[in-house]
């Protein structure tokens, strides 16, 4: 019987976590195509058009990519770590 109840718990949490994941990677999504700044640990504030973010949040990939010394990259794959903050230039509404 407490074998039961212990499975069943662990069921209902990996459930709620594959909820979460799906939620998120629903909103991220969602976020293709917008316009961004991307602010790095380097004092740096890119600026771009974000595409995508890789499942396992280790690198975001940034279309039309202006750097500081007014460079435009097609696109950059910018890892996370690097990543101090992304700002939005609209505000997003997060379809979850």
């Amino acid at each position: 019987m407490k074998s039961e109840s212990n499975d069943d718990q662990l069921s209902s949490k990996q459930d709620a976590r594959a909820k979460l994941r799906e939620s998120f990677l629903k909103a991220v999504n969602s976020l293709h195509g917008e316009s961004c700044s991307i602010f790095t640990y380097e004092q740096s504030k890119l600026t771009g058009t974000f595409s995508s973010w890789k499942p396992d949040g280790s690198e975001v990939l940034i279309h039309d990519m202006k750097t500081p010394a007014n460079i435009v990259m097609t696109s950059a794959l910018l890892r996370t770590p690097d990543i101090l903050a992304i700002q939005f230039d609209n505000p997003v509404v997060l379809k979850i």
